[in-house]
């Protein structure tokens, strides 16, 4: 299992929880509001823990930078 939580001052907040391909939650949110939020029943095309997170990354960047 591998659990994370990363709190920035501008009060973003990133939640990253991986235990199986198929029991995982990685959430971005601001101010307490969820921007993204990737879990299996979002229908993520699984490849790897290594995609996932870039893919979980990028999609956080491009929500942060857009509201």
């Amino acid at each position: 299992m591998f659990q994370e939580r990363v709190v920035l001052p501008e009060g973003i907040e990133y939640e990253l929880l991986f235990r199986s391909k198929s029991d995982y939650r990685l959430a971005c949110l601001k101010d307490g509001r969820a921007l993204v939020v990737y879990t299996p029943a979002d229908k993520y095309d699984f490849k790897s823990v290594e995609k996932l997170r870039y893919d979980f990354e990028r999609d956080a960047e491009d929500a942060l930078h857009q509201g």
